[in-house]
């Protein structure tokens, strides 16, 4: 894929001074309020803030892994995830590793408001956007504000990705209006789609990579529903007929991180949800979110965040 611009991190010497930027000192389009560039983070502890004073901001998580601080949030990222900061948003990486993210940065009125009310109305997209609030209509938490791509589904996004690539750079008016319809198409594929578990695999309806892919998508599912139960390698291994160690191997080549790693990050990104909107124990939070009890969910949570759960709830109390 020619992306048409490539940003290479290099570290700062002051990482705790907050940068602003305004969308416009960025090198964006020429004709309409966008930016495109793939963004890649080599191994680094902090880049240090950034304020993003006045755009929204759309990440794909293409390679690597690492912690993205949003607002003081530290939120887990790997391939696949997808996310959207909103204007206003303070935002660091932390602990990164050979992470490399495709950005659109943009303003509102890139979308008219007919499209603007299209994609609210879409199931999911609330989940795209951090810093939102964390209670819906019921007023009961949500979970951690992000979505992640099935690999089937990354690719079709990636598909859309190198569609836009080649026609951001065009200058004709044609290949304008196409860039903003096929962003619009991308938004609209990365939400859609976020439907209920199926607990039956068509694994034995297809056959090589279609169906490693279409199983571990479902297996991906089933963490995203079910994670607070005692889910075990094995006992996802069984769904698609695989050892656990081919299963293993398989997922961590298709999502990026091992299985236990990814059902433990979502475990702890329900823990930081209970922690910002409820006065529960370390206990009960352990018991809601499948740690076996509070001081091993407290040490998962320190190892991965880098900060003790009494710190972070302090940080939104």
């Amino acid at each position: 894929m020619q992306y048409p611009d490539t940003y290479l991190w290099t570290e700062r010497t002051r990482p705790q001074e907050v940068i602003p930027c305004s969308f416009a000192n960025m090198e964006q389009h020429q004709s309409i309020p966008l930016l495109l560039r793939h963004e890649r983070y080599a191994d680094g502890l902090d880049t240090g803030p950034h304020h993003h004073v006045d755009f929204y901001a759309l990440y794909i998580v293409q390679n690597g892994q690492g912690i993205h601080v949003v607002n003081h949030h530290p939120y887990t990222v790997v391939p696949g995830d997808v996310y959207i900061l909103p204007p206003g948003a303070t935002h660091a990486y932390q602990h990164y590793r050979t992470l490399e993210l495709d950005a659109f940065y943009f303003q509102r009125h890139l979308f008219s408001a007919e499209e603007l009310a299209a994609l609210r109305a879409l199931p999911g997209f609330w989940r795209l956007l951090i810093g939102a609030e964390d209670t819906v209509g019921d007023k009961q938490p949500r979970y951690a504000h992000r979505l992640h791509l099935s690999p089937e589904h990354h690719r079709a996004v990636n598909a859309i990705l190198g569609e836009i690539c080649l026609e951001y750079v065009e200058p004709e008016l044609a290949a304008v209006l196409l860039t903003h319809c096929q962003l619009f198409h991308l938004l609209v594929s990365v939400t859609r789609g976020q439907g209920p578990v199926d607990e039956e695999l068509p694994a034995s309806k297809v056959s090589g990579e279609t169906a490693c892919s279409k199983g571990i998508a479902n297996v991906l599912r089933i963490c995203e529903e079910r994670f607070h139960e005692p889910l075990t390698v094995p006992q996802l291994a069984s769904l698609l007929f695989l050892s656990p160690s081919r299963f293993s191997e398989i997922f961590t080549r298709e999502v990026g991180v091992p299985p236990a790693t990814y059902i433990r990050s979502l475990r702890l990104e329900r823990a930081q949800t209970l922690l910002r909107t409820t006065s529960l124990n370390m206990t009960e939070i352990a018991q809601r979110v499948g740690f076996s009890d509070g001081p091993r969910l407290a040490r998962a949570f320190q190892t991965t965040f880098h900060q003790t759960p009494t710190a972070y709830r302090a940080t939104f109390g």
